[in-house]
């Protein structure tokens, strides 16, 4: 009886210290939830996620929403160097295009520069092409933008 006694209390603090620890982080989404969006909702919530940063100037999350090969490639100090110096204030994601691993999203965008030189200029608006990749079921953006598609005359098919 004893013993009964002393296993009902460390169970009983056991299982006030799983309620009470916080959760770190987003949760992802369950299997079930992912199945009943499409990859294209899920390339866009993860495109509003990058954007929502950008707007806020949130470059440690735009840094983590990276592909993984480019954050090898460039530190997190880098990557704020080649970014402070444009200040969004809006956008609008237009389009978003998968095809299997890769995707594209169009989104318009209205912007400052941060520079002396040219503060008292814009805001200006622009339409903004950005490849994302899919790894570990995960949207990236990917790091090199070179190849991105942009319409070169009217009529060709835009996201």
């Amino acid at each position: 009886m004893r013993h009964h006694t002393m296993v009902l209390p460390v169970l009983m603090i056991g299982l006030l210290t799983a309620c009470a620890t916080p959760t770190q982080g987003k949760a992802a989404p369950t299997p079930a939830v992912q199945a009943q969006q499409s990859p294209e909702e899920v390339l866009r919530a993860r495109a509003t996620q990058f954007w929502e940063a950008r707007v806020k100037g949130d470059l440690a999350t735009q840094y983590d929403l990276l592909e993984p090969s480019e954050r090898q490639n460039v530190t997190l100090t880098g990557f704020y160097r080649s970014r402070s110096s444009m200040v969004f204030q809006s956008y609008e994601i237009q389009g978003v295009e998968v095809d299997d691993e890769v995707g594209l999203v169009k989104a318009k965008t209205t912007f400052r520069l941060n520079l002396k030189e040219v503060s008292r200029f814009g805001p200006w608006t622009q339409v903004a092409f950005m490849r994302w990749v899919r790894v570990g079921g995960l949207w990236y953006l990917r790091g090199d933008q070179q190849d991105v598609k942009q319409p070169t005359r009217a009529g060709d098919r835009q996201p």
